[in-house]
């Protein structure tokens, strides 16, 4: 029987190899593969940021042009949809390895309620879609005065509206404000 010397940091090294090429093979296969094709669908990359007046979505769209770019906002939503088209085949050659994703895609961000909806701005160039979303002033809560009446029941009619009846100490009506 022979001895052979072990060597933890190989095995280690050996094992995270491993790991690294199972995760790497699960993402490029199965997250971004087609079911049906097993080819890779186009899904472009976003960062969402902001400053005090805008929002700012800004697109990875390599290769496509912006007629190929469609931006829409709908009940608070803004959509980017559009498709990046192959734009030659190669009948003659055998692929080993395809990394570059093609198809159609569609993009879709809940915006938040206090943005101009109608002074949206999208621009377009070098690969990049930047899309400009302002900012509207927050509405300020309103604030009204309800005058409350009384009577010697338990219910008060004042206004078309029923209330518990409160009389401030002297018998008198209360005022109450309410906010909305």
């Amino acid at each position: 029987m022979s001895i052979i010397r072990w060597e933890p940091q190989r095995e280690l090294e050996r094992v995270g190899r491993s790991m690294r090429r199972l995760f790497e093979d699960f993402d490029n296969n199965f997250l971004t593969s087609s079911p049906v094709t097993g080819q890779r669908s186009f899904a472009p990359m976003v960062d969402i940021n902001e400053d005090k007046e805008n929002l700012y979505f800004i697109a990875e769209l390599p290769g496509m042009k912006s007629e190929d770019v469609k931006v829409t906002v709908s009940e608070g939503v803004l959509t980017i949809r559009g498709e990046k088209k192959r734009e030659t085949e190669h009948q003659d050659r055998n692929f080993y390895r395809m990394e570059r994703s093609y198809g159609q895609f569609v993009r879709q961000f809940s915006l938040p309620e206090d943005v101009k909806d109608e002074d949206i701005q999208a621009n377009f160039k070098d690969g990049l879609l930047e899309i400009v979303v302002p900012k509207a002033e927050p509405s300020k809560p309103k604030e009204r005065e309800i005058t409350i009446g009384s009577t010697n029941g338990n219910q008060v009619l004042t206004n078309g509206h029923k209330t518990n009846g409160q009389k401030a100490t002297d018998g008198q009506p209360m005022n109450v404000k309410v906010n909305g």
